[in-house]
């Protein structure tokens, strides 16, 4: 190929040369395959001129008298351009050029501006399938399909138009099997006068590549979508029956049992929450690889976060008769920017591990600061064990799925091997690298490090260095508060209970009673619908998926419902189902929180407690603020701080929204408002905030427009004033229950 285009250039045809290599340089950044695929075009070229040849021979055999008749007709017009040609100047020239593009592996072609054929070589007679008296001096509409030269027609304008190369695909459909060529044009100047250049590539090969890896994209995204949605129901299927089992077995294991007994059932529930993490770690893998686990980034205390993730874990550790120890740098920050819950999910693995291959001696959860900047600071999490520890050829590949050091059928210790995989991925996920160090017979040292924000929020004092030795008293001195609601406070709440498994009723049931709750059953959403129609009640229990007329329809009649005539009654989800985006389609549904199957005693005691009614409307309840933070009142002053600053930015991003009339973007900023919220009791703006969150679930509906929506944020705007008003009286010392 460059040696013909240098040929072109000996003779003088530079502009002709440079515009077909700019072509093909512009293709080939396209398509970095055409530079092979023209090699092998030029070593196909002449054998393929040989037998169009022949074949062009035998057509005009068979056109008979009519065909040769116009072909002498075409030859002669042909063949009086040629002689204009040669009797000009550079004629010659002219021909010793055509012999030169006849050479070219590619079909190419040059127009004038009226559309007229001027020049072309063998390759592009083929591709047309025309001879050269049919095409010289002819234009597209002459021997093209309609379509085609219209689509011809558009892309010359284009480039004559824009003095860019125009490039697109087109099919050739009377071949068998169909070409697929790339079409490139670009106009070029020559004598004062200008010409369209154009070629084709066969892209054939490429096109077909692309399709089958479009179709086996498809066909993956669907058994990804199928693969999903079997282990959504497999979860579901599982948790159910498991709810009952762990449910009852904690209501038994409260009453007189003999020792034997209980150690009995303690080995039942012991089971039974193994069983759960395995589903629990299918199906955190199965959400990573699909790329449906997000990383969330919200402010939480770090040092807490860690020394409840150390308590939670001490009754396997003395279950084995081992220290468990956390150590915190002094130096560590206290309210950061990050993902806490994906944080507490890779040290609950990495401790569960350490404790499980450690027969004597300690584990050791310790975090430092690696490099502090002044956005973030890289925080390093290490959890030590005097363990088995794990030999070197194994250190690299126990962070593979459904690998483990010891994989034989008698290996000592269990598990799916998605553990330290789902970790390590977890980790890559907030920008870290899990790593190891082992000794055989003295230990391990998994550790990896994370980048977490500041807030910004200074700290009240200086924190001196922690050390804490589960179960010694917690040297962050949290004051006690008063226990869960229970039924001898009398302040128990009048609760709807929508659930339809008979199992899951009677323990719901016992549960809420033992609690003091009023107890109303439904088995389907419409009997939610007419008994909340017919009575009030405090609150309402929804389990997802009932038969007729599940809990997410119901909730959506319900809050419709609500937007006509006013009102809100709080709606909890219960659901077996865990997978990604579960919880979030319980919100978008219009539901205030989420619970998810297997529901204990603790967490329902304190999800009920969230939404106990007050006798009136306050701006803030600093109590149960304090409550939700176990008593620790310099970390409620600091998201008190925050919120201040980062409340009015949420606030102008809503009211930007709900300008652009974007329900969908509004809706998000009025979630992470009640978020906030709610972290201060604020019982006069969530009420706000949930009235226009409803409206703008009317619009997304097309039950509303955005004026209703407009007039929700105008009651919501001073509601947050007081909020923010009280917040800051508050931090002058004010009373915090005060309004």
């Amino acid at each position: 190929m460059q040696q013909r285009l240098a040929d072109l250039r000996a003779i003088g045809e530079t502009t002709l040369a440079n515009g077909l290599l700019a072509l093909i340089a512009q293709a080939e950044r396209a398509d970095p395959g055409i530079e092979p695929r023209l090699r092998e075009l030029e070593a196909e070229n002449e054998r393929l001129r040989q037998a169009n040849a022949l074949l062009r021979k035998e057509n005009r055999q068979q056109r008979g008298n009519v065909g040769t008749w116009r072909d002498k007709r075409a030859a002669r017009r042909a063949q009086a351009l040629d002689d204009q040609h040669e009797a000009e100047p550079g004629g010659g020239q002219q021909a010793l050029t055509e012999q030169i593009l006849d050479q070219l592996p590619i079909p190419v072609f040059l127009k004038d501006r009226e559309g007229r054929f001027l020049r072309f070589n063998r390759r592009f007679e083929e591709l047309t399938q025309r001879s050269r008296v049919e095409i010289l001096g002819r234009t597209i509409d002459d021997f093209a399909s309609p379509r085609w030269a219209e689509l011809t027609h558009q892309e010359d304008a284009q480039a004559w138009d824009s003095g860019r190369m125009v490039t697109s695909e087109r099919r050739l459909a009377g071949f068998d099997p169909p070409v697929d060529v790339l079409v490139s044009r670009n106009v070029i100047t020559s004598g004062g006068r200008s010409y369209m250049l154009g070629y084709f590539i066969d892209i054939s090969e490429q096109r077909a590549a692309r399709q089958a890896m479009q179709r086996a994209v498809e066909s993956a995204e669907a058994a990804s979508r199928a693969k999903s949605e079997f282990l959504a129901n497999m979860s579901h299927e599982i948790r159910t029956p498991m709810n009952g089992i762990l449910g009852m077995t904690e209501l038994v294991l409260e009453s007189e049992l003999t020792p034997a007994q209980r150690a009995d059932l303690a080995l039942v529930q012991a089971s039974a929450h193994a069983l759960l993490h395995i589903v629990d770690d299918i199906l955190d893998f199965s959400k990573i690889e699909a790329g449906k686990l997000d990383i969330e980034e919200v402010p939480f205390d770090v040092r807490q976060m860690v020394v409840d993730t150390v308590r939670a874990m001490d009754l396997r550790a003395r279950q084995k008769g081992l220290a468990l120890e956390c150590e915190l740098a002094p130096e560590l920050p206290r309210i950061v920017k990050g993902d806490p819950g994906r944080l507490r999910q890779v040290l609950v693995n990495l401790v569960g591990n350490a404790i499980k291959f450690t027969a004597t001696g300690s584990v050791v959860v310790a975090l430092s600061v690696v490099r502090d900047h002044d956005d973030r600071c890289e925080i390093r999490f290490a959890v030590r064990d005097t363990g088995i520890g794990v030999p070197p050829e194994k250190q690299a590949m126990i962070f593979d799925a459904f690998a483990q050091v010891d994989g034989s059928t008698t290996r000592q210790y269990g598990g799916t091997g998605l553990g330290l995989a789902i970790c390590r991925r977890l980790v890559i996920l907030m920008q870290g690298q899990l790593d190891v160090e082992s000794t055989p017979g003295a230990g391990s040292t998994f550790s990896f490090t994370v980048p977490l924000r500041h807030t910004g929020v200074a700290l009240v004092a200086p924190l001196p260095p922690l050390r804490v030795q589960v179960p010694r008293p917690d040297p962050l001195g949290a004051e006690p508060m008063p226990p869960p609601l229970d039924g001898a406070s009398g302040e128990g709440l009048r609760v709807l209970l929508a659930e339809d498994n008979p199992v899951n009723q009677r323990l719901a049931l016992r549960l809420l009673q033992k609690l003091g709750h009023q107890v109303t059953l439904a088995d389907n959403g419409l009997a939610v619908l007419e008994r909340t129609a017919r009575e009030r009640y405090d609150l309402i229990l929804m389990d997802v998926q009932m038969p007729g007329l599940d809990g997410l329809a119901a909730t959506r009649q319900l809050r419709q419902r609500e937007l006509e005539r006013g009102g809100h009654v709080p709606i909890i989800a219960m659901t077996a189902r865990a997978m990604a985006g579960d919880r979030e389609r319980c919100l978008e549904a219009g539901m205030d929180d989420y619970l998810a199957k297997p529901v204990d005693s603790a967490a329902l005691a304190d999800m009920l407690a969230r939404y106990r009614p007050q006798p009136a409307q306050r701006v803030l309840d600093w109590r149960a603020a304090l409550q939700r933070l176990d008593g620790d009142a310099d970390l409620l002053h600091e998201l008190a701080v925050l919120f201040l600053d980062d409340g009015p930015q949420l606030w102008r991003e809503l009211t930007a929204a709900l300008a652009a009339g974007d329900p969908e973007r509004s809706a998000r900023a009025v979630h992470s408002l009640k978020g906030v919220l709610v972290n201060f009791g604020a019982a006069r703006a969530l009420a706000a905030a949930e009235q226009l969150s409803a409206s703008l679930r009317a619009c997304r509906e097309g039950g509303a427009g955005m004026a209703q929506a407009q007039a929700a944020a105008s009651r919501l705007e001073p509601a947050l004033a007081q909020v923010y008003d009280a917040l800051r009286a508050v931090l002058d010392g004010g009373d915090p229950n005060a309004g």
